[in-house]
C-alpha cells in the first residue's frame, strides 16, 4: 500500500543524492524543500545541469542537522509528507581525521530529525541515506538487511548510529521510517573528492593531454558500483509505502578500484596494462608505454574492507528496484559527461 507525497523535504539537496532526487520527485509533480547547511551556492551547479535551479516547486532553507531546534522549527514551519535525510559526512577517509564530527553530523543529525517529525509530524515518511560502510569487513557476501553490521571506520559507525535510530525510532514510537543501506552509487553528478569522480576527471586531462597521471590508493578495494539516480528512485519508492523498512540497495556485482579505472581509461579510448604490486603497481597506458597511474601510499586507509557487495532482491522485489548500468556503461557515462564539461570550458 503506498501513501502519496506531496510535500518532501531533503537535507543535503545540493550534493549527487539530492539533487537527483529532487528531481525525481519534482518530475512527479512534489513540493521540495532542500537544505543546506549555508545559503551558500558552492554545489548548485548539480541543480543547475539537473534542470531545477529555480524550479517553482523547489525551495531551498539553510538548515544545520546537528542543531536540535533547528530541525524541530524546520519540520514545523513545512509539515512535509516525507523527509529524505542525504546530508551529512559522506568521506570515509575524512572521518579518520575527525571522528567526533562524523558521529555528530551522521548519526546525531538522525535523532535530531526522527525527534522532530516525532512531536511535529508523525505521520510523515523518513528516509535514511544509510551506507555497507556499516557492515565493515563481513564474513558473509553478498551483504543483505540480515548481515550483521560491524562497522569498522568511525564513517561506518556514524552511519550504523544513524541507521540502529531509525529501527529503534519506527520500533518504539511507531514512526514510518526507512533506511536505505547503500552501496557505492555513482553518477555524473558524483563530487571529485569521491575515486570515481576523481578518476573520470583525471582521464579526460590525461585524454586531452592537461595531466600526465593520476594518483589513487588501495587498488584491491572491491565494491559493488551502481547508478545513482536508480537509487534515488528507489529511495522515492520507500517513502512511499505504509510502513518503514530497510532495503539494501546495490547491483550484486564487485569490482575493484582497478577495474574503475580500467573501464574508465577504456572509454576515453585509452586501454590500460598493468605491472607490479602493492605501492609499486602502475598503470600503463598500451601503446606508448606512459604510466598513467600510480599508487600514492598517502591515499590508503588505515583500515579499509576488501570486499563489500550487496544482496537487493528485497528491494528488487518489493521496490522494484532494477539497476540499469553495468560498470563499462557507468564509467563511460562519467567519463562522457566530463569531456563534455572539458570541452565547454574551452567553446
Amino acid at each position: 500500500m503506498s501513501a502519496p507525497i506531496a510535500r518532501a523535504l531533503i537535507t543535503g539537496v545540493g550534493g549527487q543524492d539530492g539533487a537527483l532526487l529532487a528531481a525525481n520527485l519534482l518530475r512527479g509533480g512534489v513540493e521540495v524543500i532542500g537544505t543546506r547547511r549555508s545559503p551558500r551556492a558552492s554545489d548548485s551547479w548539480r541543480l543547475d545541469e539537473l534542470g531545477i535551479a529555480g524550479h517553482a516547486r523547489l525551495r531551498l532553507a539553510a538548515l544545520d542537522p546537528t542543531d536540535a531546534r533547528a530541525c524541530a522549527e524546520l519540520i514545523a514551519a513545512t509539515r512535509p509528507d516525507a523527509v529524505f535525510h542525504l546530508s551529512g559526512q559522506s568521506r570515509v577517509a575524512d572521518s579518520f581525521r575527525d571522528p567526533r564530527a562524523s558521529i555528530e553530523a551522521n548519526g546525531l543529525s538522525t535523532v535530531h530529525l526522527l525527534e522532530a517529525l516525532r512531536a511535529q509530524a508523525p505521520q510523515a515518511h523518513f528516509v535514511l541515506a544509510a551506507s555497507a560502510e556499516m557492515f565493515g569487513a563481513p564474513e558473509v557476501s553478498p551483504q543483505d538487511e540480515t548481515t550483521p553490521a560491524m562497522a569498522r571506520s568511525p564513517y561506518g559507525l556514524s552511519k550504523l548510529f544513524a541507521h540502529a535510530a531509525v529501527g529503534s525510532w519506527r520500533a518504539s514510537y511507531g514512526l514510518r521510517a526507512s533506511s536505505a543501506i547503500l552501496f557505492n552509487h555513482e553518477s555524473e553528478w558524483r563530487d571529485e573528492a569521491f575515486v570515481t569522480r576523481k578518476l573520470t576527471r583525471a582521464v579526460v586531462r590525461i585524454a586531452r593531454g592537461s595531466e600526465d597521471v593520476v594518483l589513487l590508493g588501495n587498488l584491491d578495494a572491491r565494491r559493488d558500483f551502481g547508478y545513482a539516480p536508480d537509487y534515488v528512485a528507489a529511495m522515492a519508492a520507500m517513502a512511499a509505502r505504509e510502513h518503514g523498512d530497510d532495503f539494501v540497495l546495490a547491483t550484486g556485482v564487485a569490482a575493484s578500484v582497478r577495474d574503475f579505472a580500467t573501464a574508465a581509461f577504456a572509454a576515453a579510448g585509452i586501454a590500460l596494462d598493468w605491472r607490479g604490486s602493492g605501492a609499486d603497481e602502475v598503470g600503463i597506458e598500451r601503446g606508448s608505454g606512459r604510466v598513467r597511474v600510480r599508487v600514492d601510499p598517502a591515499l590508503l586507509r588505515p583500515l579499509d574492507a576488501p570486499v563489500l557487495v550487496g544482496n537487493s532482491a528485497k528491494a528488487r522485489r518489493e521496490l522494484g528496484f532494477a539497476p540499469s548500468l553495468d560498470l563499462a556503461g557507468l564509467a563511460r557515462r562519467m567519463v562522457d559527461a566530463d569531456l563534455a564539461r572539458e570541452d565547454n570550458r574551452h567553446t
